[in-house]
This record gives C-alpha cells, sequence and structure tokens, in this order.
C-alpha cells in the first residue's frame, strides 16, 4: 500500500471508521509482518470472542476522540456544515496513535494489577517499568 497518496476522502461513517480502525490495531498488535506491507481487510473486522479484551484495552469512546481529534475538518461556508476529511498519511498516523493508546491501556493495566512497576528516569526523560519483584515471587517455576 502507497501511503504517500495526497488524494483527500470525505468520511462518512466516523463511527466505522473507529470501530475498523481500533479492530486493525488490535488483530495487529505484535504481529510480525514487514513494514508496508498490504493490509488484509479482515483485520479491520473483531471476532466476537476478541470483543470484550478490545474494549477493555482501548474503548471504543476514547477511540473516537483520537480519531475526530487528528481528522482534518473543512466547514462549508455557506452552511457551517463540518465535514472529515483523511487521507493515506492521516489515516497511518490514526493508526500508530491507536496504537500507543493500546499500548499505555496495557501497561497501565499491569501497573494497576502490581504486575509491573514504573517510574520516571529523568536521565533518559521517558517512563521505565519493570517486573514487581513481588509478583516475580508469587510465579514459581515449575520443577520435576
Amino acid at each position: 500500500m502507497d501511503f504517500t497518496n495526497d488524494e483527500w476522502f470525505v468520511v462518512k461513517d466516523i463511527d466505522g471508521l473507529t470501530e475498523s480502525s481500533r479492530a486493525l490495531v488490535f488483530n495487529n498488535f505484535g504481529s510480525k509482518k514487514e513494514e508496508n506491507t498490504e493490509v488484509d481487510l479482515l483485520d479491520m473486522k473483531i471476532d466476537e470472542k476478541d470483543r470484550d479484551e478490545l474494549n477493555s484495552i482501548l474503548s471504543f469512546d476514547e477511540s473516537k476522540i483520537i480519531i475526530t481529534t487528528m481528522l482534518k475538518k473543512q466547514k462549508n461556508k455557506k452552511t457551517s456544515n463540518i465535514r472529515y476529511m483523511l487521507n493515506d498519511s492521516l489515516f497511518m498516523e490514526i493508526i500508530v496513535s491507536l496504537n500507543d493508546r493500546m499500548v499505555s491501556n496495557i501497561l497501565n493495566g499491569l501497573v494497576n494489577k502490581g504486575m509491573v512497576e514504573t517510574a520516571y528516569d529523568a536521565e533518559t526523560n521517558d517512563f521505565v517499568f519493570w517486573i514487581s519483584d513481588e509478583y516475580k515471587q508469587k510465579e514459581k517455576p515449575e520443577t520435576d
């Protein structure tokens, strides 16, 4: 897929775009696919068995907010109606943003469960994460 196309498209169904985008991100999370490969359109639908997990780590409402703030808005001068526009590169930015949010939500869930600890590292100007000692002690290796 060529993501350098400058052609703009009118988004007529923001809810549909939201649902398809978050399903695409969820289905391809951790995928080993090479960069810039063709995207399988089946990846834009979510299996019912995965719906609860998707909703818990990347909610529809959260995704829709991200998408609507990123879409280009055009206002009709006569009617003041707003339409949303999208091109290939903006779509890729949306997918990356949704993926980043999903990773953040997963990490937050692990921290809240006490499985992972986090701290801010001023030297790297970023957060660092590690498996909590308490969780390590709960997980005992199997023995013969």
